[in-house]
């Protein structure tokens, strides 16, 4: 008898392209080889925080409703880009990713969830190559104080989707979440306009 594919490995399967095309991000990748310069890390940070602030002010209702308790990506990035002299007064003004919505469903959020929680995952490896160029300015990327807590909750409650249309709309927000992150990281090279750069300490790093 063929064993039917578990919700996680049909989730994984309808995302695996654009998860493997991030792979391969200019900034992502550089980051995860600790060669990336300081100002281009910068500009990574200033564009993952937009998308972060945006997915965690979207998912902030479904979360709880789910009883998931995690750690403010933005608010560590945050953090990190004040380390690197990015100011928080200008950090509240980065861009947003606007195409980010609530959730219409359970499912919705557990297919958007995975996306983004799984993408921590990795975190460690690329703090730990990052060390010697960014010092602690790498909190993002270890994680808060519940990094991992939620991810075997996630993949518990993601089994328990019912065959059908549950299980359709998790993936169908899986795979619009990958894509709308695909599509925000594609500028991140681009210097916000409401960011003055004198207020970026950068000197000539790069």
């Amino acid at each position: 008898m063929t064993r039917r594919a578990s919700v996680r490995e049909a989730l994984r399967a309808a995302t695996i392209e654009t998860h493997q095309r991030l792979h391969r991000h200019p900034g992502l990748s550089a980051a995860a080889r600790g060669a990336i310069g300081l100002d281009d890390y910068r500009q990574l940070l200033m564009r993952l925080y937009g998308f972060h602030l945006a997915f965690e002010d979207a998912h902030a209702s479904a979360m709880q409703k789910l009883g998931f308790i995690a750690s403010s990506r933005a608010e560590l990035i945050a953090l990190d880009l004040a380390a690197l002299g990015i100011m928080r007064f200008d950090v509240r003004r980065l861009p947003r990713c606007a195409a980010l919505r609530e959730p219409s469903s359970e499912a919705c959020a557990l297919g958007a969830l995975y996306v983004v929680e799984g993408s921590a995952l990795g975190g460690a490896l690329i703090a730990t190559a990052l060390a010697p160029v960014v010092g602690e300015a790498r909190r993002f990327f270890l994680g808060g104080p519940s990094g991992g807590e939620v991810w075997p909750s996630l993949l518990a409650r993601v089994e328990t989707l019912a065959p059908g249309e549950q299980q359709a709309r998790a993936i169908d927000a899986a795979v619009e979440t990958f894509r709308i992150f695909e599509e925000w990281m594609f500028d991140w090279r681009a210097a916000p306009s409401c960011l003055d750069r004198w207020a970026v300490i950068s000197g000539s790093e790069n």
